[in-house]
């Protein structure tokens, strides 16, 4: 997270970028990542590593909380709401909590694609 708002569509289209650049270069082509790593890595494992960030803003962690929760009791702990989950406009980028408008099924329900079985989509061959 880089300290402001995350925009799930954003991220989205960066995730399905990279997958798509990766079925073009290959498992050969390697940057480093995080940034001042030291770690190569291709663009499908960088894509499957920022998915697995966005997905994991709604998973329960150790303690049973969901970081798009934040600080609300209610929600993280009532068993009427605890596993009802928002579709936030926005998160905060350090802790996750989701922000703005809960009701964005459009964009952030994208994390459904995130989750499906099949994604990442399979490498094609390069034409």
């Amino acid at each position: 997270n880089w300290r402001g708002p995350v925009w799930f569509p954003v991220n989205y289209l960066i995730i399905e970028s990279l997958y798509r650049f990766h079925n073009y270069y290959g498992d050969d082509f390697k940057v480093e990542h995080p940034t001042g790593s030291g770690n190569l890595m291709n663009l499908r494992e960088i894509a499957n590593e920022l998915s697995q960030r966005m997905v994991k803003l709604f998973k329960k962690d150790v303690n049973g909380n969901r970081p798009i929760h934040g600080n609300n009791s209610v929600l993280q702990s009532d068993p009427h709401f605890k596993d009802h989950l928002l579709f936030h406009e926005y998160f905060d980028g350090d802790t996750g909590r989701g922000l703005g408008a809960s009701h964005q099924t459009g964009w952030t329900g994208l994390v459904a694609k995130l989750i499906q079985p099949g994604n990442p989509p399979k490498s094609k061959t390069k034409d």
